[in-house]
């Protein structure tokens, strides 16, 4: 058995198991009922390992261990956990190397569900096992709430249709992963998914990309490259953004999903594809039909089959279960404990999440870096989401069209600055180009300033 450095922290004094008469707030929690809580021990790729009240869990490296470690870090008999009446109790056996309970060194302590565990080297989570009745997570999302119940079933229904779908949703909140569950649900799991985000790829190369082409084709193509449709050939193709697509690019589109055949650039052979379009936005795309800006014709045709995404909002009792799973991939990432206080789960739990679950990660990322210990209210949630009130340096511009929220955006900077040469001062352009601007009619209405004076103007 190796022996590992003693932390350079200080390491907290170790104590007997409290009485009841010395629990604290937190202890009363995990001590709430004397009816034994399930709880699972998860590490490594192994099966998570089921702690049963009658009979204390054995962890270390000797063969007859309940759970035989295999890290030499680790000592023969290195720890136990038990029942014990009003609550799961983890021990110290004498180990060189020690046991850690979410970074903290200890002889015994109390445990939970979300507790994090380190023997030697070694480290392990305790997590609360699922409902019978929880649905198997589909390519990483996670749930329990009833709109995400919805969603899986929907999924679960799609999924073996060969069928183009059109999903639906906020930016954040897994339109891809929804992608990859109707792709790994569905009969052409053991072909290639293609995920192309049109709202990335410039006009340019966009149809090259999408299409492929011929050596010589154009100015810099040395040789031959395989479009999407061709790579995903008997499996899927996962158009992202696909409200993105300049209208030529939509047109094209259309016919190939019609006849199933492709043309590279510079090519004269059709090639005949196999394969499973699901496309996705967050765009309006009704909208974007009534303005000229999307083809209705493609749209019925991607639209076959509709999945709505539900934004985070609308799945709050899903938030714990999620911050569950994202501390545990966060922790792997840093090579330390991920801890959360109730007071932050329960803020978490009632934050709007603009960007939904992708924001929600971030968040929890950025202050599991920033923070040295238990991640608090104020460390997880951004100052805008946690006060739920505008800044005084926001500005509040109502959704529409670029052009729509441009000029509201021109015109209230307008109004709080007063004139052209102070507007221009904040914005950081000459005041030549703003009075043009607002010449031009590029405010709400086509309206000039109240205070636009001789002077202001170029």
């Amino acid at each position: 058995m190796q022996s590992i450095p003693a932390p350079s922290h200080t390491i907290a004094p170790t104590y007997p198991a409290p009485t009841a008469a010395q629990a604290t707030a937190t202890t009363v929690e995990l001590r709430r009922s004397t009816r034994p809580t399930q709880l699972l021990l998860s590490a490594d790729d192994r099966s998570p390992v089921a702690l049963r009240p009658g009979r204390a869990c054995l962890l270390g490296t000797s063969a007859t261990a309940d759970l035989q470690l295999t890290d030499p870090t680790c000592s023969g008999r290195h720890a136990r956990i038990s029942w014990e009446g009003e609550g799961w109790l983890i021990e110290d056996l004498g180990s060189t190397n020690g046991t850690y309970v979410d970074g903290v060194r200890v002889r015994q302590a109390w445990i939970r569900a979300n507790t994090s565990l380190r023997l030697g080297r070694w480290r392990g989570r305790l997590v609360a096992p699922e409902p019978a009745d929880h649905q198997p997570r589909l390519a990483g999302m996670h749930g329990r709430s009833p709109a995400f119940r919805r969603l899986v079933e929907t999924l679960r229904r799609f999924a073996p249709l060969p069928t183009t779908v059109l999903i639906k949703g906020p930016t954040g909140s897994g339109k891809e992963l929804a992608a990859r569950a109707l792709h790994e649900l569905g009969p052409r799991s053991r072909g290639p998914f293609v995920a192309i985000n049109c709202g990335a790829l410039p006009e340019a190369l966009c149809s090259s990309e999408l299409f492929g082409h011929v050596r010589g084709a154009f100015t810099g193509a040395i040789r031959a490259h395989e479009g999407a449709f061709v790579r995903a050939r008997r499996g899927t193709l996962f158009l992202d953004e696909v409200g993105e697509l300049p209208p030529q690019l939509q047109a094209t589109l259309l016919r190939v999903l019609e006849t199933r055949k492709v043309v590279p650039i510079g090519g004269e052979q059709e090639i005949e594809v196999d394969l499973r379009v699901i496309a996705a936005t967050h765009r309006p795309l009704d909208a974007w039909i009534e303005e000229g800006r999307f083809r209705e014709d493609l749209y019925h045709r991607l639209g076959v089959l509709t999945v709505d995404l539900p934004p985070l909002r609308e799945r709050q009792s899903d938030i714990p279960l999620l911050i569950e799973r994202f501390s545990a991939t966060i922790e792997a990432e840093l090579g330390r404990p991920v801890v959360l206080t109730d007071e932050a789960i329960e803020a978490a739990r009632s934050s709007p999440w603009p960007g939904n679950v992708r924001q929600l990660r971030n968040s929890l990322l950025r202050a599991a870096v920033a923070s040295d210990g238990p991640i608090t209210a104020a460390d997880l949630l951004p100052p805008a989401t946690g006060s739920g009130r505008r800044g005084r340096n926001c500005l509040a511009i109502p959704r529409g069209t670029y052009a729509q929220m441009t000029h509201a955006l021109l015109d209230q900077v307008l109004r709080e600055a007063g004139s052209i040469r102070k507007a221009a001062k904040l914005l950081e352009i000459p005041r030549s180009t703003l009075g043009a601007w607002v010449r031009r009619g590029t405010t709400r209405g086509g309206g000039r300033p109240r205070d636009l004076e001789p002077q202001d103007t170029p």
